[in-house]
């Protein structure tokens, strides 16, 4: 749903911005992050990691930006980190790690 909105937000602006106001109002990142936190890889993991990748591919900076306010990118990189296949499955995220700790973020 994510990805089609993205995708279709010039045909969409109001789908798109109900979106945006959705995951702020409701701390989209901030509860995705956190089952991150919680531990192994599971499917719902695997489905946070598939949409913060999702994120970063649409390039949106204001969803973008609030990943890197709730800090994201360092139960990322952990993650990464603990299961290294990760790295292969989401290159995208080790991309975005890699920028928000250059950038001191």
């Amino acid at each position: 749903m994510v990805n089609t909105t993205l995708m279709l937000k010039k045909n969409a602006p109001q789908v798109y911005t109900e979106m945006l106001m959705y995951a702020r109002r409701h701390f989209l990142m901030r509860n995705e992050m956190n089952l991150l936190q919680t531990g192994s890889v599971t499917n719902k993991e695997a489905t946070s990691l598939l949409l913060f990748s999702i994120i970063l591919e649409s390039n949106e900076e204001d969803l973008i930006y609030v990943m890197r306010q709730e800090g994201v990118h360092r139960v990322i990189k952990s993650h990464l980190q603990e299961y290294p296949s990760l790295n292969k499955r989401f290159p995208i995220l080790h991309q975005f790690i890699s920028e928000a700790t250059r950038s001191n973020f």
